[in-house]
């Protein structure tokens, strides 16, 4: 198994090879991912092998100061400009993890790779092994892309998609973000030819781009995004969606102040906010966040709210509070009992899970956003960079919660698409938002169903039986195929059918009275 070290990618990575407990499993990352899991406990297990692509003394503080600087540039900027910084940094990630992946395969026998979906040339690498592959997707499927799907890049909702002037200007858009990103990539043509590792050994040309893009190796795909927020581009044996990687019996709590403080209060009487271990907030962002989530509290006495803020967030909160100038506001966040503030690691998955917490504050990263539906937690989204804007807007449009972030106008989006970044909210619309959504039966039945969905869909567990029983029919899924998809593109959308019983005879038609009128035309002149 391998993953890069970000959390969103390695934790559900890490989920699914602990649930694969007959089995041994070596888990290959980098070290960064030991910001966000305790490896400790499992370095010696006899099933279950973690392996660093650096085992240097400074690997871990290194990685965190690039992911740092990276998450710090996402903040300031749209993810088109950020590929620039991106692209480098991700190929280095990606070339010492096929390095180590390598070389571990040279000199051990494995049943099958399963790898998390930014690790790119897999599929080639499973082909030359004639290795079984797998792999797991925690965030948006790549095929944003597609104009017929909603909640992609232009944020259109399903109602939208179906109207032609939206189809339209979906094209539009569309053609407008490729040139876009095309813009960007130019001058990283000669990185990307030059990112695939050519490592010593038997597989020193497998990771070429040329074996990337026309290698077929069929993969199996593992999905954890719900349908209902970013529908899928069809059906197939090799892409099965399996809902979030939690497994509630290994939910665990240590017994400390902060536990007790949320068991001691009354059911659904908490907001949570909490923006992940790496995302960074504005101080404008900051400032009317708190003041709107106090401006709620001093109007609704029965509420609480725990914040958890990690690094340049909790100095970002220090400052503000600082310099806040409303008693009242003031007063709230002195009392322990109404406002409780951690700075260090909280327990998401415990907390999310308890009957006291009544709404999810969140940035909207898609780890935190599946812990919070499948908890049954309504989310106020505040995003801050990449995918979290889709993600808000997914949310925002299927009910299951609201968003801060609003989207420009179509004519803006067009001029700058990605551009969302440097938005901003007042503290009046965080307050109305509260207020909408606080203990609301529509948001609370439609984020109900969505965590029946994920639920159902079978989560670890299942993706340990897929995975299984994919090793055991040799990752050969073809005679499962739907029938539709073994047919050629031309048959599957009838065109043969078409040009034969439509199109042919309206020709033959056409040519045979034309050929009439032009002689019953000459009879006449004759």
């Amino acid at each position: 198994m391998i993953s890069i070290g970000a959390a969103g990618h390695v934790i559900p990575m890490f989920e699914l090879a602990k649930a694969m407990k007959h089995h041994n499993v070596t888990f290959i990352t980098e070290s960064v991912a030991q910001n966000y899991i305790d490896f400790g406990f499992y370095r010696n297990s006899s099933s279950l092998r973690v392996l660093f692509t650096n085992d240097s003394i400074d690997a871990l503080a290194d990685e965190t100061k690039i992911e740092n600087d990276l998450v710090e540039y996402f903040t300031n900027h749209s993810l088109v400009d950020s590929l620039a910084i991106l692209i480098p940094t991700l190929a280095r990630s990606i070339d010492a993890i096929l390095n180590k992946t390598i070389q571990t395969l040279m000199i051990e026998q494995y049943d099958v790779i399963i790898a998390e979906s930014f690790i790119k040339g897999v599929h080639a690498l499973s082909n030359d092994t004639n290795i079984p592959c797998v792999i797991q997707t925690a965030g948006v499927k790549l095929d944003q892309f597609n104009i017929n799907l909603p909640d992609r890049n232009s944020f259109l909702s399903s109602k939208q998609i179906s109207q032609l002037k939206y189809r339209i200007y979906n094209v539009a858009y569309h053609l407008r973000l490729i040139v876009s990103i095309g813009i960007k990539l130019l001058p990283l043509v000669s990185t990307i030819f030059r990112s695939p590792p050519k490592i010593p050994g038997p597989f020193y040309n497998t990771l070429t781009l040329k074996k990337n893009f026309f290698t077929t190796t069929e993969c199996l795909h593992l999905h954890s995004i719900p349908p209902t927020l970013f529908p899928l581009s069809g059906s197939s044996p090799y892409s099965i969606y399996l809902g979030p990687f939690i497994d509630e019996s290994s939910v665990h709590h240590a017994t400390n102040d902060l536990v007790e403080w949320v068991q001691s209060k009354p059911k659904h009487s908490i907001i949570y906010v909490a923006f992940g271990s790496s995302a960074q907030i504005r101080s404008n962002k900051m400032k009317s966040l708190i003041d709107g989530v106090m401006e709620f509290l001093l109007h609704t006495p029965t509420a609480s709210v725990l914040f958890a803020f990690r690094k340049d967030n909790y100095n970002n909160y220090q400052k503000i509070r600082g310099e806040m100038k409303n008693d009242e506001y003031q007063r709230i966040l002195s009392d322990e009992q109404r406002c409780r503030v951690e700075s260090s690691f909280v327990p998401q998955k415990w907390i999310l899970q308890q009957n006291s917490v009544s709404l999810f504050i969140s940035h909207c990263g898609m780890g935190s956003v599946g812990e919070g539906l499948y908890f049954q937690k309504p989310i106020l989204c505040l995003p801050i960079c990449t995918d979290q804007f889709l993600n808000a807007m997914a949310i925002d449009h299927t009910g299951v919660g609201a968003s801060l972030f609003i989207p420009p106008t179509l004519w803006q989006s067009l001029l700058r698409p990605d551009g969302f970044h440097h938005y901003t909210f007042l503290a009046s619309e965080v307050t109305s938002k509260l207020f909408t959504m606080w203990e609301n039966t529509t948001y609370v039945k439609e984020v109900q169903m969505m965590s029946l969905k994920m639920k159902h869909a079978g989560g670890v567990k299942r993706g340990v039986e897929e995975i299984e029983f994919f090793v055991n029919v040799h990752g050969d899924l073809h005679r499962y195929m739907p029938f539709s998809n073994t047919l050629a593109f031309y048959q599957r959308y009838m065109l043969d059918l078409i040009l034969v019983c439509i199109v042919l005879p309206i020709v033959i038609i056409f040519y045979l009275a034309q050929k009439f009128c032009r002689s019953n035309m000459k009879n006449k002149i004759d």
